[in-house]
């Protein structure tokens, strides 16, 4: 371990909320508000908040990925709806992704669907595959 690169405010955060394997839903909403904390401040992060930031996302990534496979089961409202959930989003979150409010009001109530560009967003946001989203063709 480098420990010149070890800054105060990286142990702080660490001690706070460690970096180890999320086990359960509890940790892993935990896991992503101090995630969304750092993240709005992306820009005046010290370097070891930035390292603290990249090893929380992998480890979001990790419990993610070995999260049941539902996909197949899911139409594409029911994941998104599903990963808003579990990352406590509301509509107003994502509007940037979709373009308007009204769009994906429209979308998570069956009444349209995304276009491919809204579905790259979203997907790049939830960091998972854009055919989610998208209707089986």
């Amino acid at each position: 371990m480098n420990t010149a690169r070890v800054d105060k405010v990286y142990m702080e955060l660490v001690r706070k909320f460690p970096l180890v394997p999320l086990r359960d839903k509890a940790e892993f909403q935990e896991a992503v508000k101090v995630m969304k904390r750092l993240a709005y401040r992306r820009g005046t992060l010290t370097s070891g908040e930035a390292d603290y930031l990249a090893v929380l996302g992998d480890l979001i990534s990790q419990y993610e990925r070995r999260l049941p496979r539902l996909a197949k089961k899911m139409t594409p409202q029911e994941a998104l709806a599903y990963l808003m959930e579990i990352s406590g989003l509301a509509q107003t979150d994502l509007v940037d992704c979709v373009g308007h409010k009204s769009n994906l009001s429209a979308f998570l109530s069956g009444q349209r669907g995304l276009s491919k560009r809204a579905a790259c967003r979203l997907a790049n946001y939830f960091k998972v595959s854009p055919a989610l989203f998208l209707e089986n063709e």
